[in-house]
């Protein structure tokens, strides 16, 4: 993947805009099969620290969705995933925490 294309990808994932976010997500998990492990890896860190910040549940969604993507694509490990135990499971929808369990397991 060319440099210029994962910046824009990395500049969506941390917009300030919640829609922009959850675009980028979803763009990100398109084009996983393109990404060198270093390329996903950084990926992955990124959106798993954009969820443990995320206060928008449709942002929060398409992220932790990318990164179950991720995960399939042996991207994740726990580092990458380190962060998504800053989530309060309980202020999240109940789709959204079995995306979360099922990531931190």
């Amino acid at each position: 993947m060319h440099a210029r294309h994962l910046l824009e990808i990395v500049r969506k994932i941390t917009s300030l805009d919640a829609s922009q976010r959850e675009l980028g997500a979803d763009e990100a998990t398109d084009q996983i099969g393109s990404y060198s492990s270093t390329d996903g890896g950084m990926l992955a860190t990124i959106l798993s620290v954009t969820a443990a910040c995320e206060q928008n549940h449709a942002a929060l969604e398409s992220q932790l969705n990318a990164l179950l993507g991720f995960g399939s694509g042996e991207f994740t490990d726990a580092g990458e995933l380190a962060h998504l135990n800053e989530i309060r499971c309980e202020s999240a929808p109940e789709v959204l925490r079995g995306y979360i369990r099922d990531l931190l397991e």
